[in-house]
């Protein structure tokens, strides 16, 4: 197994933002290793992962979305930052957020470059939605699945919490921190092998649109809190995903092409966090 350095992940760059956002310090450079066999770690995964799905808060909460992206490392094409009230839905995979009338609500975006799209055609939902889902659907991540894609250890910090470090050459690279009762309290991970996401469709034998992209960098973040219930909730998620060689081509009826973007790039910041 190679050796997870929780420290690698105590300063997460984002790009866009220009800031640095310190990780707060959680004594896991006081770790014991626990001498437990795989399936021993298996099985506890498992409980931290069915712990999540069935322990999870079923109330609204508001939440601060910010989402800033940027094409080619120059063009600025997205800067908001909108309160919504939300609800969390791990069971049936489902997240619900409503926008909050708030002073403080603020979209910036680059309309020349947005308004040439119509409805599903636009990178916005990749760029911003989507980053929101995947990564606030925690059972569903792939270390929580694909257990014989990874290597894990696990540890324990001097204040009696435990960490599962995880490793997978073709995958992730990682921690999470979990309590005596399964519930998570951190996360911090981060893509190592880049992969290719295709998007195109066809109706009847024509083509549609083609739309390719590659996932190059995926970090992410991740703290969760337990509220007077003892149920498990999301504080506070921070994630960047940087993507390369973007290309979209949409069609008319007639197979001319209407639009074609090559080989773009994109850097985008999520910052989910409950208010």
């Amino acid at each position: 197994m190679k050796k997870y350095l929780p420290a690698l992940f105590m300063l997460l760059f984002f790009n866009s933002w220009n800031v640095q956002a310190q990780i707060e310090d959680t004594n896991l450079e006081e770790l014991v290793i626990d001498k437990l066999s795989r399936a021993n770690i298996v099985e506890i995964i498992k409980k931290v992962r069915n712990q999540m799905y069935n322990n999870y808060v079923q109330d609204n909460y508001h939440y601060l979305v910010s989402h800033q992206a940027n094409m080619n490392d120059s063009t600025q094409l997205l800067n908001s930052q909108v309160m919504y009230d939300v609800v969390i839905n791990l069971k049936n995979k489902k997240i619900i957020k409503s926008v909050i009338d708030d002073q403080n609500n603020k979209i910036t975006m680059d309309t020349l470059f947005f308004n040439r799209y119509t409805g599903n055609d636009s990178p916005m939902y990749w760029l911003t939605e989507v980053v929101i889902r995947k990564y606030v659907n925690v059972p569903e991540l792939d270390f929580f699945n694909k257990f014989k894609d990874y290597s894990f250890e696990r540890k324990r910090t001097k204040d009696g919490q435990y960490v599962i470090e995880f490793y997978s050459e073709q995958f992730y690279e990682g921690y999470f921190q979990y309590d005596s009762k399964f519930n998570l309290k951190k996360m911090e991970f981060e893509l190592l092998k880049p992969y290719v996401i295709d998007h195109s469709q066809s109706k009847n034998g024509k083509a549609m649109f083609e739309k390719n992209w590659i996932y190059t960098k995926e970090k992410v973040s991740i703290t969760f809190k337990t509220n007077q219930e003892g149920k498990n909730y999301i504080d506070e998620l921070k994630a960047f995903e940087e993507i390369q060689d973007y290309n979209f081509t949409r069609f008319d009826s007639k197979g001319n092409v209407i639009i074609k973007d090559l080989n773009l790039n994109f850097k985008s910041n999520l910052l989910f966090q409950k208010m």
